[in-house]
């Protein structure tokens, strides 16, 4: 899929406090819709782009205007389709917002400002290979062909036997990049699946960005980055022996159950960092640079960076005491005769396209649905008006401070994506979580433990981030203030995962929303036939009908 005929997408670059207003005319063959990724839509949730909780997808041949403001952040974003895993089929562009303090919040000064978009790639289109993740029988989430790093890659077609293949234009990702100079690196991994591994020969950098917030600069060698994380790094072109080296991104496939790709060095997708003058390149460099890799060894597992030693720019540490705390087990359920689904708790998300979340939790409160109504004052699980097994909703009244517990049940990781909001990570490891006492806080999250405790910690320097990951068998605990009104997607950022149904939903404000009325372009899109909304969307249960999947 290509967007303006371009693939990646065109870049949107912004200054803080702009107001964005981009025309989508889908010429598609499928229904889609366009999630800015990590944008707070504050005020404007009917713009957060999400299929069948904040609106209905764009039929082909149709139109949809978003509209709204950055307020209170700056950073590496992007945008990407949110209908089943269009994203993978090339739906996506990178999104860069500048601050006002961006000198002072970025300590290290730099000359360029880069993007770098890290894919994982699939030879078949996403709605056959998400058919035969979720079938019955199946186990395993679709294994990529191979790495693109800005949408560019080369291939031996003598490893593609049986398929159309022309390399005959393919070129290497490249990047000319001024001697003596730092330079900006903006990671994006907008894969479906895999984690990466990045490194650029011979040269150290200095971390100062993680999803959208700055860092005093952390040096390091490698970085990890999951499906949908960003960082920025900077790298300083100080080595006077070299013209060029390469910069490394390799999947990360020790995670994957079938970790075997169809050919040696599939598995990582390689840029030549070319240095320059202000005119040329410094030297002539040869058709592939000989730079030494790094000698560290490759990461066996997919689990974040630690950042606890990060030191966030400005200092916003997480409030000390949580009003509300909630365990989330994650797990994928498989097996014969049965459909593949993802779950948080008992509950496996399935979106109603024609009739959005948000879509019907204002209906009912303006037509005072005593099953609303009754509820406008809940906080905690809404089992009553939203249906547990199929629409976990989570709602909170006010301004309400929010742990969140995730025991991941699988020997997989899943990076877990909330909209609307950043969460500070309280902490995350490996096996059964081990008790708030153990990263510092009183039972539920009240407050800090005394500093007579051998646990006793500060909370100063946590981050605030959008994207954080359960490792496999492992666990997570986020908090965050959920003071952004609307209805919004936490789900597992692994397009297949996500689209198996690992997803869920959390209703903030519930004292402001009930006020609202739906803009009449998010109506028209609901008023075109299912049929049209349903094209490109997962596959319905029914699909299987007749295999005894149970109800």
């Amino acid at each position: 899929m290509t967007i303006n005929g371009q693939f990646p997408g065109p870049l949107i670059e912004c200054n803080e406090g702009d107001t964005l207003v981009i025309e989508v005319e889908n010429k598609a063959a499928n229904a889609t819709s366009i999630h800015f990724h990590g944008i707070f839509q504050n005020g404007t949730n009917f713009m957060d782009g999400t299929t069948g909780v904040t609106q209905c997808p764009i039929a082909p041949n149709k139109k949809f205007r978003y509209e709204f403001t950055i307020k209170r952040q700056s950073g590496t974003y992007y945008y990407h389709g949110h209908q089943a895993v269009q994203i993978s089929d090339g739906l996506y562009g990178p999104v860069v917002v500048h601050s006002r303090d961006e000198k002072k919040l970025q300590q290290i000064p730099y000359a360029s400002d880069r993007v770098v978009m890290l894919q994982d790639y699939y030879h078949d289109l996403s709605s056959g290979l998400l058919k035969s993740f979720l079938e019955p029988g199946s186990e395993n989430s679709p294994i990529p062909d191979g790495a693109l790093i800005n949408g560019l890659n080369t291939r031996d077609c003598t490893r593609s036997p049986g398929r159309m293949c022309d390399n005959s234009t393919a070129t290497l990702p490249s990047m000319d990049l001024r001697a003596n100079e730092n330079h900006r690196l903006r990671f994006i991994n907008v894969g479906a699946f895999a984690w990466f591994q990045v490194s650029v020969d011979e040269h150290d950098f200095a971390l100062t960005e993680v999803d959208g917030t700055d860092i005093v600069p952390s040096r390091d060698t490698r970085l990890m980055i999951s499906p949908s994380q960003r960082y920025s790094m900077i790298v300083s072109t100080d080595n006077p022996d070299t013209s060029a080296v390469w910069l490394r991104a390799k999947m990360v496939t020790h995670c994957w159950k079938q970790p075997e790709l169809p050919g040696v060095g599939l598995d990582e997708v390689k840029a030549v960092v070319a240095y320059t003058t202000s005119k040329r390149r410094t030297k002539p460099i040869a058709s592939q640079p000989q730079s030494r890799a790094w000698a560290q060894g490759m990461e066996v597992q997919c689990k974040d960076m630690n950042t606890t030693s990060y030191v966030p720019l400005p200092l916003e540490p997480p409030p000390e005491v949580a009003d509300h705390s909630y365990y989330l087990r994650s797990n994928l359920e498989i097996g014969n005769w049965r459909l593949e689904r993802g779950f948080f708790n008992t509950s496996t998300f399935r979106p109603q396209l024609k009739n959005p979340t948000l879509h019907r939790t204002i209906d009912g409160y303006s037509t005072n649905n005593e099953t609303f109504t009754s509820q406008s004052t809940l906080n905690g699980v809404n089992s009553v008006s939203y249906d547990l097994k199929n629409d976990f909703m989570i709602q909170h009244s006010g301004i309400k401070v929010v742990d969140l517990i995730i025991q991941n049940f699988d020997e997989g990781n899943h990076p877990m994506h909330l909209h609307g909001h950043k969460f500070w990570v309280l902490g995350q490891g490996h096996g059964m979580f081990p008790g708030y006492d153990h990263i510092g806080l009183q039972p539920e999250g009240r407050g800090l433990l005394p500093q007579s405790s051998p646990n006793h910690r500060s909370l100063d320097n946590l981050i605030r981030r959008d994207v954080a990951s359960a490792e496999g068998f492992g666990w997570l605990a986020l908090r965050f203030v959920a003071d952004n009104p609307g209805v919004w997607a936490f789900h597992c950022h692994m397009a297949w995962h996500a689209e198996a149904g690992m997803s869920m939903q959390f209703l903030s404000r519930v004292d402001e929303v009930q006020g609202w009325s739906i803009p009449e372009q998010n109506r028209e899109l609901c008023q075109q036939p299912i049929s049209e909304l349903e094209k490109g969307a997962a596959p319905k249960d029914e699909t299987w009908f007749g295999f005894g999947i149970g109800g």
